[in-house]
C-alpha cells in the first residue's frame, strides 16, 4: 500500500494530493479537473519525462483535490519531479510542477 506520509522514501510508493489552478481564473482552483493520459509526467533526477504509471484522479469526486500516486519505480530517485500540463487546446487548468526530494 502506498504511504501518503512524509518524508517521501526513495524506492517506495508515495501518495500526495495537489490542487490545480483554473486556467480561466487563476485565483481559483479548478473543481473536477479533467485529467487525461499524457497530462502528468515524471522525471527522475532530471531525466527524460515519462507518463505516470497511474493516472491521477480527483478524490473525492467533485472536489479540487487531485490524488497523485507514484510507484516505487517512479520514486527511485533523489529528486522526483512531476510535471502537469493540460494537453488540450483550450486549457482547463494551469501548468503545475511538483518536486519531491526523497530520503533513504
Amino acid at each position: 500500500m502506498a504511504a501518503p506520509y512524509n518524508p517521501p522514501v526513495k524506492n517506495e510508493d508515495f501518495v500526495c494530493y495537489i490542487s490545480l489552478r483554473s486556467a480561466a481564473d487563476s485565483l481559483s482552483f479548478k473543481s473536477s479537473p479533467t485529467i487525461a493520459s499524457g497530462d502528468f509526467k515524471v522525471s527522475k533526477d532530471g531525466g527524460a519525462l515519462a507518463n505516470l504509471t497511474t493516472l491521477p484522479t480527483v478524490e473525492p469526486s467533485g472536489s479540487v483535490m487531485v490524488k497523485i500516486t507514484l510507484s516505487a519505480t517512479e520514486m527511485n530517485a533523489d529528486n522526483v519531479t512531476v510535471v502537469a500540463i493540460d494537453q488540450t487546446t483550450d486549457k482547463e487548468w494551469a501548468d503545475y510542477v511538483l518536486n519531491i526530494v526523497t530520503t533513504a
